[in-house]
C-alpha cells in the first residue's frame, strides 16, 4: 500500500488507492479539515505536495475550480479528490490556520 508522509506533522500513514485521501485519513483518526464532507466545495482538505506528484491521481476539475490553477501550479491539491498511487509526501495546514473558502477564479 502507499505510504503518505505528512511531513509537517511527523506522520506517515498507509493509504487505499481505492479511497481518497480524505477518506483513508478519517479511517485512520488522522486530523483534517473539510466543511463540504468531500464533496470539493469548501476547500479546507487541500494539502501542499512536497514529493511525489506523479504518483497521485490526475487533477480534476473540481479541484481547479476550488483551487485554481496558480495552487495548483505551486502543489496544492484537495485530499477529497484525491488517491495516492505511490508514496507521496505533503503538508498539511495546521488546523488552527485561517482557510480562504471561496472559489478561485482560473481566468
Amino acid at each position: 500500500m502507499p505510504e503518505i508522509s505528512i511531513v509537517n506533522r511527523g506522520v506517515s500513514v498507509s493509504v487505499n488507492p481505492a479511497f481518497s485521501l480524505l477518506n483513508n485519513y478519517r479511517m485512520q483518526n488522522i486530523p483534517i479539515q473539510t466543511l463540504c464532507g468531500g464533496k470539493a466545495m469548501c476547500g479546507r482538505c487541500r494539502f501542499r505536495v512536497i514529493a511525489g506528484a506523479a504518483h497521485l491521481s490526475p487533477v480534476k476539475p473540481a479541484e481547479i475550480a476550488r483551487l485554481g490553477e496558480s495552487l495548483i501550479a505551486a502543489g496544492w491539491r484537495l485530499s477529497c479528490q484525491s488517491h495516492a498511487l505511490r508514496d507521496v509526501s505533503i503538508e498539511l495546514p495546521g488546523l488552527e490556520e485561517e482557510l480562504d473558502d471561496r472559489p478561485r477564479s482560473t481566468a
